[in-house]
C-alpha cells in the first residue's frame, strides 16, 4: 500500500519580513497624519473665512438699513450688565429673524446706542427669558471649527455657561474693556475707552472710518475660556483672561498705543500673579460682555502672555475697567478678521505692533506699513 505524499511546507513571512512590514506601515501613518490634519486645518480655516465672510455682510446690511453699525448694548433686565451686543443686532441679516423676535425690549428701556439708564426701567422677566432660551442657542456661523468647545450651561447652572461663540466686533486698540461707561449726570456720554468701530453707546457710521474700511478691523476671531474655575481650577492660556491689576493699566503713557514694554509688563504681571481669573469667556455671544462679543487691538494677535483684565472684570460679570483683549485662534500662525469693507484677511502674530494697533483704530491718521 503506496504511503500518501509528504504536504509541501506552506511559504511564510519570517519573523524579521513580519517587522520590517509593520515598520513600514508605521512610516506610512506617521506620514498621512500630518497631512490628513493639514487638510482638515485648511478646510477649518476656510469655514472660519466663510464664517466671517458672513459676518462683515450681515453687519453692511444692518449699516444699508440703519445708515449705522449696531452698538453693543442694547439693555434688557433692570441690572446694568443684563444688555445684549452687536451680534443680536444683526441675527435678521443672518436668517435668524425668529431668533432675534423671540426676545422682547421693554419699551421703558434707551434706545440702542444710548447710555444705561442707572437701574431706571428694564424688565427682569424678559432678561430671563432672553438668558434661557434665545441666549442658550447655539449658532454655528459664530464658532470656528478649529476651536476648542465653549464651556456650556451646566447642570448646576454656574451662570455664564453657553452655546459658545469664537467671533467678536473690535472695539478699537486702546488698553481697555469694551465698556464705555463715562457718563455725565444726565446720562450723555462724557469720553469714551474705545477708538474701534464698534462700541457700546456709538452707533459709527461708514463715513466715520477715516483711515478706510479696508485698512480697519471690523471683527475677528477670539478663543472660549477653559471652564476651569468651575473645578477650583487655574485659569489656563490662552484660553482665559487673568487680572493684572489696574496700576500697570495706569502707567500706560498712551493708552491707545501701549508699547511693547508696558504690554510685557501687564501680561508678565498676568501669568506670573493673577489676581484672579475668568474662565467663562467666549460662551454667550448675544451677551454685551468683553471677549464675550468684542476684543482690542492693544497687543498683538495670539498675544504671548495671557488676555488680562484690571481689577474686574473683562469677560466676567461687568466690563467698566481695563483690559487687554487680544484676538486669538488655534489658527497655525495668525488669526482672520474681516475688515470694515467686509474683506476677510489673515493677519500673521508676527505683525507689527504699531500697524496693529492702528489697524484697530478708525481715524489715527497713520499710515500702514506691510501686514
Amino acid at each position: 500500500m503506496a504511503l500518501p505524499a509528504k504536504a509541501e511546507p506552506r511559504p511564510g513571512f519570517t519573523l524579521i519580513e513580519l517587522l520590517v512590514v509593520i515598520a513600514i506601515i508605521a512610516v506610512l501613518i506617521g506620514l498621512l497624519v500630518p497631512a490628513v490634519q493639514k487638510v482638515r486645518e485648511a478646510a477649518n480655516r476656510m469655514s472660519c473665512t466663510n464664517n466671517l465672510k458672513q459676518l462683515g455682510i450681515a453687519m453692511h446690511s444692518y449699516h444699508d438699513a440703519n445708515q449705522k453699525f449696531p452698538a453693543n448694548m442694547q439693555q434688557v433686565g433692570t441690572n446694568r450688565w443684563e444688555c445684549l451686543s452687536a451680534t443680536y443686532q444683526i441675527l435678521p441679516y443672518m436668517e435668524l429673524d425668529n431668533l432675534f423676535k423671540s426676545i422682547t425690549i421693554p419699551s421703558n428701556v434707551p434706545p440702542q446706542g444710548s447710555a444705561y439708564n442707572n437701574g431706571i426701567g428694564g424688565n427682569g422677566g424678559n432678561w430671563s427669558t432672553a438668558y434661557g432660551n434665545a441666549m442658550n442657542a447655539s449658532i454655528k456661523t459664530l464658532v470656528c471649527p478649529s476651536s476648542t468647545p465653549a464651556p456650556r450651561r451646566s447642570t448646576n447652572n454656574r451662570g455664564w455657561d453657553g452655546p459658545g461663540s469664537n467671533y467678536g466686533w473690535c472695539s478699537g486698540s486702546r488698553a481697555s474693556s469694551m465698556w464705555d461707561g463715562a457718563f455725565n449726570t444726565d446720562g450723555t456720554t462724557r469720553s469714551s475707552n474705545t477708538n474701534g468701530v464698534i462700541s457700546q453707546l456709538k452707533q459709527s457710521r461708514m463715513a466715520e472710518i477715516s483711515d478706510g474700511t479696508s485698512n480697519t478691523i471690523l471683527g475677528g476671531e477670539f478663543l472660549s475660556g477653559s471652564n476651569a474655575s468651575a473645578t477650583g481650577g487655574p485659569g489656563k492660556y490662552p484660553f482665559d483672561i487673568f487680572y493684572a491689576g489696574d496700576g500697570l493699566f495706569a502707567a500706560i503713557v498712551n493708552k491707545s498705543n501701549p508699547t511693547m514694554a508696558e504690554l510685557d509688563a501687564i501680561g508678565s504681571a498676568a501669568k506670573n500673579s493673577p489676581q484672579g481669573v475668568v474662565t467663562a469667556n467666549g460662551s454667550l455671544p448675544l451677551w454685551y460682555a468683553a471677549s464675550q462679543s468684542s476684543f482690542n487691538t492693544a497687543a498683538p494677535p495670539n498675544w504671548k502672555w495671557p488676555s488680562a483684565g484690571g481689577n474686574c472684570c473683562p469677560g466676567g460679570a461687568h466690563d467698566w475697567g481695563n483690559g487687554i483683549i487680544p484676538p486669538r485662534s488655534l489658527h497655525s500662525g495668525g488669526v482672520n478678521f474681516v475688515m470694515a469693507d467686509g474683506s476677510v484677511k489673515f493677519i500673521r502674530d508676527s505683525v507689527d505692533l504699531l500697524t496693529f494697533q492702528n489697524l484697530g483704530s478708525v481715524s489715527d491718521g497713520q499710515a500702514l506699513s506691510n501686514y
